[in-house]
């Protein structure tokens, strides 16, 4: 099983890197205009997903300028930059979100799967990052499925972002 696994989740990584790379790089120059101007880089990462937010804020290379998603968008001003994480296509209190923090006009970034044939997150974003993570990995003998590693692929995204971010920084330096 470990195998079946690890095939899945490498494949699920090389369809992100081969069809999300641009949307990284949009994604990380968004992201990077509020580290030039000094301005916020809000991190929404719901249930598991909030380990991201603490490899973010604490891990041995901290993303700039990330703070924790307020309980309030009050404060959330248009030259602040939303960096949204997501498990499922957005639930329905996650979509009403980014579309009021994309009315408002903050730059949001949201990474989560898309499903076909479902309205999710993805029309209030900014950019938005498919994570290619649909279901779970490994079949089980009976037909079900198990395995839905959806923080270790937010992860892999979180630092292909924080990689190209850094990138762009550097030209600016």
């Amino acid at each position: 099983m470990l195998k079946i696994f690890t095939t899945q989740l490498t494949g699920i990584f090389s369809r992100i890197q081969d069809k999300e790379s641009e949307a990284i790089e949009d994604g990380a120059r968004l992201l990077a205009q509020a580290v030039v101007s000094g301005h916020s880089i809000y991190l929404y990462g719901a249930n598991e997903l909030q380990g991201i937010l603490h490899e973010a804020s604490a891990g041995r290379e901290p993303f700039p300028l990330v703070k924790v998603f307020p309980d309030s968008i009050e404060h959330i001003t248009e030259s602040d930059r939303v960096l949204m994480f997501c498990s499922s296509p957005g639930t329905e209190e996650e979509q009403a979100l980014a579309k009021e923090l994309y009315e408002k006009g903050a730059g949001v970034v949201c990474v989560s799967p898309v499903v076909k044939d479902q309205n999710g997150i993805e029309q209030y974003c900014d950019v938005h990052i498919d994570t290619k993570l649909k279901m779970p990995l490994v079949p089980d003998e009976d037909g079900t499925r198990f395995g839905f590693p959806s923080l270790m692929v937010g992860l892999y995204v979180y630092h292909a972002l924080s990689f190209t971010l850094k990138e762009i920084l550097q030209e600016y330096a």
